[in-house]
């Protein structure tokens, strides 16, 4: 199967790429006049989460498509690629990212941070959905299952664990946070084989289930076993 490391690695390139364009975006913001130059800024992210959110899907669709057929699944399956959030979706978030730039002590670098992350997280959701609802759709196809970058935070390791999320689910979420870099993985085999550590997050929620009282008890051993 085509390398889902080199899916990720493209995904990752293209987030690193969107961060740059956005940088120069936000002096459109003007801290003394926030109600009428914020929308500017939104309609200007906006248009870059239109533009790299349907890079990120035509990069899953050409993804998705490649392992299919590097896993020798027979008969022929076209993926549609999911559309990038609208502007609605984007004016929404950006308000949410900038609340903090209101009030008598205006926190800049959070507000700039949060913007820039829920770009990225509305453009990398893009290649994901169009992997997930592929899989989905698919009838030659198990599922799929996330795929995290190496050193990933506990959150991520803990979704992972689930391993493959078979098609008969209809599972059509995908969990993320500020500047994470998991992704999708389509499965075509009945037998699927996690990541060496997800293996490990696998044994070490094994273990702190058998022993924690309830889920949350289970989420905070996890986390500090893994620290561990």
């Amino acid at each position: 199967m085509v390398a889902a490391a080199d899916h990720q690695a493209a995904q990752t390139a293209l987030a690193g790429s969107l961060t740059e364009q956005l940088a120069p975006l936000w002096p459109l913001i003007q801290e003394d006049n926030l109600d009428a130059t914020i929308p500017k800024y939104s309609l200007a992210v906006s248009a870059l989460v239109q533009r790299y959110g349907q890079a990120s899907a035509a990069l899953a669709a050409s993804y998705y498509e490649a392992a299919r057929q590097s896993a020798d699944v027979p008969g022929r399956f076209s993926v549609v690629p999911v559309s990038p959030a609208d502007l609605e979706t984007v004016t929404k978030g950006i308000g949410w990212a900038t609340k903090g730039l209101w009030g008598d002590s205006p926190d800049t670098a959070t507000a700039r941070h949060l913007a820039t992350a829920t770009a990225e997280r509305y453009v990398l959701n893009t290649g994901r959905m169009t992997i997930i609802s592929a899989a989905n759709a698919d009838r030659k196809s198990y599922g799929w299952a996330r795929v995290v970058e190496p050193g990933a935070c506990s959150f991520c390791l803990l979704l992972a664990t689930r391993g493959a999320v078979y098609r008969t689910e209809q599972s059509s979420e995908f969990r993320s946070h500020d500047h994470c870099r998991c992704h999708a993985q389509p499965i075509f085999d009945a037998v699927y084989e996690p990541s060496a550590e997800v293996r490990r997050a696998q044994q070490i929620y094994k273990q702190v289930k058998a022993t924690a009282k309830g889920p949350a008890a289970t989420r905070r051993a996890f986390r500090q076993a893994l620290a561990g």
